[in-house]
Order: C-alpha cells, then structure tokens, then sequence
C-alpha cells in the first residue's frame, strides 16, 4: 500500500475535507504542483483552480479553490481557501450566468481595478464550469 498522509482543506465557515490521503495536486501561482507522503515541508499561494485529491482508496475526489494557501509540514497538509466547491455540488446555471456577467464586465470596462475584478470573476467561473465538466 502507497505511504498516505493527512489532509485538511479549511474555508472560514467550515472544514470541508479531513481525511487521509495517497496524493494531491493544486495549482499554485508559481504553477501546478503535486504532493506525495514526506513531501519537502513548504507553503505555496494557491491560484484560482482544481485542488484533486486521491484517497487512500484511489478514489479521486475533486475540488474548485478560490485561491488560498497550502501548509505542508510533515506528512500533514492544510489547504486554506476563502471558498471551496466539491465536484458534484456546482450550480453550473448560477455559474454559467456569472461567467456571462464577468465577460460582459470584460467588455465595458477599461483598465485598472474594475478590469482585475472582472476578470478574477471569469476565473472562478471557468474554474466551476471545468470541475462540472461543462
């Protein structure tokens, strides 16, 4: 059996996943990382995008981060996101509407702020519509 290791990923309001794990991948801002047991001890900025978990089961089990940090420090790691989407639980009209939203802001506005905003807003929208697989 593969080494494993424990996980944490923690919104403001709650503990979303709390398991023992084989692996995981994220998606820095320095770019896409895995982590396997006895990992070297780190802390990355997490970007916009899919935090994929493999359990102990090889189960896959998957999640759209908006952004956040990860803590990896002997054998346990803590992912902490301002919000966190599980695969299976996206509303893709909500999302689908918000990405309509953000392109149409794209459109009026010029630079600056409103700009950064707007295209954050894009992201997260993509970032759901991918893990819904639409």
């Amino acid at each position: 059996m593969a080494k494993t290791f424990k996980i944490e990923v923690i919104t403001p309001e709650k503990v979303v996943y709390d398991d023992t794990v084989q692996s995981i991948t994220a998606e820095g801002t320095e770019g896409s990382f895995g982590v396997l047991a006895d990992h070297a001890s780190m802390i990355a900025e997490l970007q916009t995008g899919i935090l994929t978990i493999s359990d102990v089961n090889n189960k896959t089990v998957r999640f759209a981060l908006d952004g956040g940090f990860v803590e990896i420090l002997a054998n346990n790691v803590i992912v902490l996101t301002d919000t966190c989407t599980k695969e299976g639980e996206v509303d893709v009209e909500k999302a689908m509407a918000e990405k309509a939203s953000a392109e149409k802001a794209l459109l009026k506005v010029g630079s600056g702020v409103e700009k950064e905003k707007a295209k954050a807003a894009l992201k997260r929208a993509n970032t759901l519509l991918k893990l819904a697989n639409k």
